[in-house]
């Protein structure tokens, strides 16, 4: 049951509301009070290569709806990219140095503290400050653009068209007729989140399949409702499962994520790479496991007292962009991207702190790193050593919203292993963190203090090195065979859904798939590039509650 709350949740989510008359040509609800209040909800299954779905469509209308004339149901696939990219002749400069006052707090407690984000307790050169500010802020050094296409949006009138006066709650049955076309697979926008300012580079992209119920008045304007997301599961073909051996090098990552402060710079620390090999192959399916082997190489001098702890492997999304602005462009790290898959359980009416239900994730257990001893003649003397680890077998997790390969007109969607390899490190290695070094020292110095106080100290310490390898090729669990390949949906030859009428269902089940891609007209994509000063990062799931926009596969199931 979904309950009526706040006008300002409702605003937000699947509700739009209309003054008398609604604006000329509205897609946006007013803020005025208003007198029609509407509703949409869709469920049905994913879209599927080659088949003919069924669905329901609920629409609701409280207040005063007397101008609304007729209802049409629609569906669209839009996807889009989003950067900002600093201009390459214009870096921006060292951040200025920052000195923190942990006594500040208590001794001057008539200090004007800055309204945003300077906690009071920190010292910096205000001139220096203000020039690194003014660089990072300044648009004209930054290269920001979004584009959206628009792949196909098809509508259809409902039942209730032209009916006097229009119903107020109404339920419809619908169709869907999906070509033989493989489109990209759904994508959940309500995760990703990412932030979206600071010194560093950003790329981002969205995309949606969306339901929406579009209300015609009496003086000719429309609105738009939300009615929920759906999701496509594209047909994949069969691919040889390679099983090569890779070696990847491995280095630290920022002191800071989101900063552009580098690590400091050691010549005398050691280097390391990674040998993994895939003995089951790089073919991995969705909600499993696949077994490597990893040799850990180290090249470094025998006096050094470093060493390498633990590995950990895992899958991580890896993202290939097309435009040519983009190339040669990284991001220190990538928001997530996960599978759009109805939930394991029931949604509940989960609140806003709440979130999305629980879902089962898979973890890839890290594995302790045996080497041998370094011979004895060499350990007090500068000689650099070539050294190995014993293999080790990890065990690596896919979840099962992972995303399947595919190639969409902004991105190549993929994935790649993931190596973090822990170290303790030479006891005179720089620290790249002046704060880590200070509390590290203070927990050595009360090390015999650990039996009088509650908390268990930690005196080892660790850096971190990854690394990464672009093989794996996540497909999914199970596919139904189909007689004839769907073309890809980039294509000249691609077709777009179409809505059918439910009672037409079976009839067109029993027709071929060459005679069902007739009905289905050609795709005809737009592409509309957002003027200056209108571009956003986010554009689909913006509004902070992760219930919306519904996804129609989870209320699917909990009718079937």
């Amino acid at each position: 049951m979904l309950y009526w709350i706040s006008l300002a949740l409702i605003l937000a989510t699947n509700v739009v509301a209309f003054t008398d008359p609604p604006p000329s040509e509205s897609k946006e609800s007013s803020n005025l009070p208003f007198q029609c209040q509407a509703r949409a909800w869709v469920r049905a299954p994913d879209m599927v290569p080659g088949e003919v779905i069924a669905g329901d469509v609920k629409i609701k209308l409280s207040g005063s709806c007397m101008d609304a004339e007729s209802y049409a149901l629609g569906l669209r696939y839009k996807e889009k990219v989003f950067w900002k990219l600093r201009r390459e002749d214009a870096p921006i400069p060292k951040t200025p140095k920052l000195t923190y006052n942990r006594t500040s707090m208590n001794s001057d407690l008539f200090k004007v503290r800055r309204p945003f984000g300077d906690p009071g307790n920190v010292d910096y050169n205000e001139t220096e400050w203000k020039a690194y500010e003014d660089s990072v802020q300044n648009k004209d050094l930054w290269s920001i653009h979004e584009e959206e296409r628009t792949a196909f949006e098809i509508k259809s009138p409902l039942t209730d068209a032209g009916r006097d006066p229009l119903s107020s709650s109404s339920t419809t049955q619908f169709g869907v007729l999906v070509p033989n076309t493989n489109y990209p697979p759904g994508l959940d926008c309500r995760v990703g989140f990412m932030f979206t300012g600071g010194t560093t580079d950003m790329i981002s992209s969205e995309s949606i399949y969306e339901y929406f119920v579009e209300i015609r008045f009496s003086n000719g304007t429309t609105s738009e409702i939300p009615a929920g997301m759906t999701a496509f599961a594209p047909f994949y073909l069969p691919k040889e499962n390679n099983a090569p051996s890779v070696n990847v090098s491995l280095s630290p990552g920022p002191v800071h994520p989101g900063s552009n402060v580098k690590p400091s710079i050691d010549e005398l620390r050691s280097n390391y790479t990674i040998e993994v090999s895939f003995p089951e192959g790089t073919n991995v399916y969705r909600n499993s496991s696949v077994n490597i082997t990893a040799i850990v190489h180290r090249t470094g001098y025998t006096n050094r007292t470093e060493t390498p702890v633990q590995l950990c492997a895992f899958s991580e999304n890896d993202i290939e962009w097309h435009s040519q602005e983009l190339q040669n462009r990284s991001q220190p790290f990538l928001p997530p991207t996960k599978l759009l898959v109805p939930s394991v359980d029931p949604v509940q009416h989960w609140g806003f702190s709440q979130g999305m239900p629980p879902r089962p994730v898979c973890h890839s257990p890290c594995r302790e790193i045996k080497f041998a001893a370094t011979p004895a003649p060499l350990t007090h003397e500068g000689h650099v050593f070539s050294s190995s680890s014993e293999p080790l077998s990890l065990s690596l997790c896919v979840n099962h919203d992972a995303v399947p390969d595919f190639s969409t007109y902004y991105q190549k969607l993929g994935h790649r292993v993931k190596l973090n390899l822990h170290i303790a490190p030479d006891p005179s290695e720089p620290w790249d963190n002046k704060f880590e070094k200070i509390n590290w020292e203070k927990q050595i110095a009360d090390v015999d203090e650990s039996d009088w106080v509650p908390w268990t100290p930690t005196p080892t310490r660790r850096r971190f090195l990854s690394g990464d390898a672009s093989v794996l090729s996540v497909i999914p669990t199970q596919q139904a065979p189909l007689l004839s390949t769907p073309v890809h949906y980039l294509s000249d030859k691609a077709r777009q859904p179409v809505f059918v009428d439910s009672s037409d269902i079976a009839d067109l089940r029993l027709m071929s798939l060459e005679e069902r891609d007739l009905i289905a007209p050609l795709a005809q994509p737009s592409i509309k590039v957002f003027a200056k000063g209108e571009e956003l990062s986010r554009r689909y799931c913006t509004g902070g509650d992760m219930r919306y926009p519904i996804y129609v596969g989870d209320t699917w199931v909990k009718k079937v």
